[in-house]
């Protein structure tokens, strides 16, 4: 049953949030402290505000927060330190993973820091392939809520819910329903940790304000026998619910959304089942600012590389052939895309179908199957050959330039496969998509020493770098971090109103002329991992001067100088001043009253 809001809490909830939400603000004019609505003990619960030790004397007596801190001032420096000692000397990454939840929900500027400016070891802990672990024991390392939970039982109640986070600017939202979470399937209520994980990033790799920023998720139960069975589930302990209903909870909280927040909210799809994955985003592309990152996303990120590798192969787009292990949402996506890529390279729409091929559990996608499983969306790439079940005929057959797996099953592809790979081509292209590092259908030690260091690979998941023959060989991470980051920043900024396919491959285009020789000669098809945020933001302006050219932004007047339009609305883990000048208005004034 839900009951109205007491209206004795409303004022008090609007007073904390216009607070929150000026001191974030970038004006000049700031508060003077006298008129701060939170102080003392609440702003150290604040994550947004509290700078833990690093507030001055005069901050503490002014704030009221004197003598509840110990003595001593630091800065921000030692505190990133301090934090650094204690988190490498935690023995798992589990616990890296909660050390650092920990500090995020008391510290955020402090976190967001620590995150910015040692990427490529925080990068695996609060993403993959750490985050697969995390969603497997959600309920066991659970303290407080993260995000807001919508469930089948809020049907009709939708927007009430919204109403209940605190935020009222929100720009951008991920949302799962936990049904396909990386290679480690249904995870129900456990999917949160994605969808945390995902914004997380964009702060930290685009700059995307943390504030701005909801992650939702859908609860409409788990077909997980072992999770309702897990005394620590925190989700719905029933079977997944899949006739209208679930259909008509999507529709309202696609609704709700845009009544809440506005038209342009960018809402990210999240790790939701193929069949629903394909026809949500084909339902809602042209209606809101929406992708799916499962299959939009790792297309691009996937071309991106496949672009990158071509420079070394020397062989033109047009003249490769395609074959892909596993044609779910991931590979189904980055098929489509690169159709489009190879088309726009000059071939006809046929001749690029033809290039592509499609392996699933059942075989070859050809024409003569009849089996349901096969969607309208996989139905291009079906060839006209008989009945091929084993994957290793298709590969002998078809003689692929580059092989894609994304299967999510470890050790697909072999010794042998790896070895006639490097028979047949000069440079192969080999990609093991699936996460967490666990689900790659190869590693890349067995990748470079089978093939002498001929492959070029790339993987879903972080491998460490493999020496062979005195040449230490790094692997491309084919991770949608290079993408999702940059396309929210410049959906937010730009007020785009659509996200179209074309956006997609621009993405994958100019991510792949970011890869250096230096990079390519390294075995990198990305650039380094080290650079991303800095990548991120250049990615971002570029795809806004697209969206310029392209006619989908609507912010205006447009900015002359897209790079730094995009830098200005970046975000600084630097802490505020909390003793300007004073503000000329008072509090009541300020809280809108």
């Amino acid at each position: 049953m839900y009951v109205s809001k007491s209206k004795a809490t409303l004022p008090a909830v609007r007073h904390v949030s216009s607070t929150i939400q000026f001191l974030r603000s970038s004006s000049s004019n700031e508060k003077s402290p006298q008129s701060l609505a939170i102080q003392g003990v609440q702003l150290l619960r604040e994550p947004a505000l509290n700078k833990g030790l690093a507030f001055t004397m005069e901050e503490r007596q002014t704030l009221r927060i004197h003598g509840l801190l110990p003595p001593t001032v630091v800065n921000q420096d030692i505190q990133q330190e301090r934090v650094l000692l204690n988190f490498n000397s935690l023995a798992t990454n589990l616990n890296k993973y909660v050390y650092l939840t920990d500090l995020q929900m008391r510290n955020k500027k402090l976190f967001y820091r620590i995150l910015i400016e040692n990427i490529e070891q925080m990068m695996p802990i609060v993403y993959t392939p750490t985050v697969g672990e995390v969603c497997l024991k959600y309920g066991l390392i659970y303290h407080q809520p993260r995000g807001l939970y919508i469930t089948i039982n809020d049907l009709g109640h939708v927007y009430d819910v919204l109403c209940n986070w605190p935020e009222q600017n929100i720009e951008a939202i991920v949302v799962t329903d936990g049904e396909r979470v990386l290679g480690l399937g249904d995870l129900g209520a456990y999917a949160m940790g994605i969808s945390v994980g995902k914004l997380a990033l964009y702060t930290a790799l685009s700059g995307v304000q943390p504030h701005q920023s909801l992650p939702v998720c859908i609860d409409v139960g788990t077909n997980n026998e072992k999770l309702l069975n897990d005394k620590f589930y925190t989700g719905l302990r029933h079977k997944r619910v899949t006739d209208e209903r679930y259909d008509q909870l999507i529709e309202e909280f696609m609704e709700a959304v845009k009544r809440k927040y506005g038209q342009f909210t960018l809402i990210q799809f999240e790790d939701f089942a193929n069949q629903n994955a394909f026809k949500f985003l084909h339902r809602y592309r042209n209606q809101y600012c929406t992708f799916n990152d499962d299959i939009q996303g790792t297309a691009a990120v996937a071309v991106s590389g496949l672009l990158s590798a071509l420079r070394v192969t020397k062989v033109p787009l047009r003249e490769n052939k395609f074959l892909f292990l596993g044609a779910g949402g991931a590979s189904t996506g980055i098929a489509m895309l690169l159709h489009r890529a190879m088309v726009d390279s000059g071939l006809t729409s046929q001749e690029a179908y033809n290039a592509i091929y499609l392996v699933d559990k059942d075989g070859l996608l050809v024409q003569s199957r009849t089996d349901a499983a096969i969607s309208k969306y996989q139905k291009p790439f079906c060839k006209d050959l008989p009945l091929m079940p084993d994957y290793k005929e298709v590969i002998d057959l078809v003689k692929p330039t580059a092989l894609l797996g994304a299967t999510g099953a470890p050790g697909l592809i072999s010794h042998e496969i790896i070895q006639k790979m490097s028979d047949w081509n000069e440079r192969p292209v080999i990609f093991a998509l699936s996460n967490p590092t666990s689900c790659a259908e190869c590693t890349a030690e067995e990748v470079y020493k089978i093939s002498k260091g001929k492959v070029l690979f790339a993987s879903g998941s972080p491998f460490e770098p493999v020496e062979y023959e005195g040449k230490m060989y790094y692997t491309g991470q084919g991770n949608n971090a290079f993408v999702f980051p940059a396309m929210a920043l410049t959906a937010m900024t730009c007020r785009v109103k659509h996200i179209t396919e074309h956006m997609f491959l621009k993405c994958a285009q100019y991510l792949a002329e970011m890869v250096t020789e230096a990079d390519l000669d390294r075995g990198l098809v990305y650039p380094p991992l080290k650079d991303i945020r800095e990548d991120s933001i250049k990615l971002a302006a570029r795809l806004a001067e697209y969206s310029y050219r392209s006619g989908i932004a609507t912010y205006y007047p447009e900015p002359m100088d897209k790079d730094e339009f995009i830098r200005r609305h970046v975000y600084d883990y630097e802490y505020r001043n909390f003793m300007p000048k004073v503000y000329p208005f008072p509090l009541n004034e300020l809280n809108g009253k």
